[in-house]
């Protein structure tokens, strides 16, 4: 009896000594927490590097106000240039060179489709995407990889949803790229419609980098669409809009999150070109509600020079899951349990995003929820639903004073 009791607490010691050292800690110290994050920072899609500077400015605030459990968070920033191989490399080298705790970036949905397959072969290594929607970013689950903002699936849906929400509307046409992004919004339109009885009355393709829209806007017109869905990066929305004012294309277009209002604003500078345009928004508020005051507050604390528009808010609801999670994990952090706590986090508000956040073990989509946002009277305007008038426009509690406004603009 003895001996056997002897060597059962043998055994026990020794499952429990094996699962001490089987705890990983990669990335922790008694004082530091070490976060690897990515971006395009360089390169064609370098707006990218907003997403960056607020996630990072999330992590800098929690450090000044003391950090977690002890612990600061030290940030190790990667250039993907939003560019598959670059990502892979960049990945490869936080996770084997710098050896950090949790890796949190990809902007762009091509660079989250290129490190899957090493996200795959480390799945010890929690991965919290930026900002990139491709829907097979997340599908087939991986159970260290969560995305933390709407997938392309899920905006597809809502982009249709708001198209016939347009009374009378029947002929919906696409504008898109050919890359990767806008299929995955595109393979989820299609079969939404048709769920419907519809089918795309006109599919047009406009390369990146075009600064000429003419012959599809005049294919566009020939269909004579009731809502135009916009698969386009902001250039190309730009140069699409532009050229559709000058054939004289009078239509609704429905554009992704992908592109900001006010640049598009900007860069048309023609106010009937962006009359009928709604963008799809991610945010709680209007950049200058009171909502996100906070948030830009922040962020011009740590990056003055920086002029912020909602790319520049659109990764803080993630980085401030990911604080959330850390503070729930406690002292006693590993991977291992930062990644099981991801798995309980049940709608979180962020105060941020558009709607809350949810994971679970079989659903790692954690936003479900988008508002729209387009240009009326010259003020930026949130919108749930398609606006019969102008009464449906969601009006925020209150605006912020004008010495705030020109500051959020610097």
């Amino acid at each position: 009896m003895l001996i056997r009791l002897a060597l059962t607490v043998a055994a026990f010691c020794s499952t429990a000594v094996a699962q001490v050292f089987a705890a990983d800690t990669t990335g922790l110290t008694d004082s530091e927490i070490k976060i690897g994050l990515f971006g395009p920072m360089t390169g064609q899609s370098n707006v990218g590097a907003k997403p960056i500077y607020g996630a990072a400015a999330v992590y800098k605030n929690v450090n000044a106000k003391g950090g977690l459990h002890g612990r600061k968070i030290e940030i190790v920033i990667e250039d993907d240039g939003c560019d598959g191989n670059k990502g892979v490399a960049a990945v490869k080298k936080l996770i084997s060179q710098d050896q950090v705790f949790l890796l949190h970036g990809a902007y762009c949905s091509a660079v989250a489709l290129a490190i899957k397959p090493d996200i795959a072969s480390h799945p010890n290594v929690p991965y919290v995407v930026l900002t990139a929607s491709h829907p097979h970013i997340s599908n087939p689950l991986l159970p260290n990889l969560f995305q933390p903002t709407a997938s392309a699936d899920i905006v597809a849906q809502r982009m249709v949803e708001f198209a016939l929400s347009k009374p009378g509307a029947k002929k919906i046409a696409i504008i898109r790229h050919s890359n990767e992004w806008a299929s995955g919004y595109a393979e989820a339109i299609i079969p939404a419609l048709a769920r419907h009885g519809l089918t795309p009355v006109r599919v047009e393709t406009l390369e990146r980098g075009s600064m000429d829209a003419a012959a599809q806007v005049r294919s566009l017109k020939q269909a004579a669409p009731d809502v135009v869905l916009a698969l386009l990066y902001p250039l190309e929305m730009a140069t699409y809009l532009r050229d559709a004012y000058k054939v004289g294309l009078q239509t609704v277009t429905l554009g992704t999150a992908a592109v900001s209002i006010d640049d598009l604003d900007k860069q048309l500078g023609i106010p009937a070109a962006i009359k009928d345009v709604y963008l799809v928004y991610n945010l709680s508020g209007l950049l200058t509600s009171p909502e996100l005051w906070k948030f830009a507050r922040a962020l011009k604390q740590y990056y003055p020079a920086e002029a912020l528009d909602a790319k520049s808010f659109d990764s803080m609801g993630g980085a401030l899951a990911i604080v959330e999670v850390l503070r729930r994990s406690g002292r006693n952090l590993t991977r291992e349990r930062f990644i099981e706590e991801f798995n309980k986090l049940r709608d979180f508000n962020s105060g941020i995003q558009a709607g809350p956040l949810t994971f679970t073990p079989t659903d790692h989509v954690g936003l479900k929820q988008v508002k729209w946002i387009a240009i009326v009277n010259s003020k930026p305007v949130l919108f749930d639903q398609f606006p019969l008038s102008s009464q449906q426009a969601l009006t925020p509690p209150g605006i912020l004073g004008r010495s705030q406004q020109m500051e959020l603009q610097r």
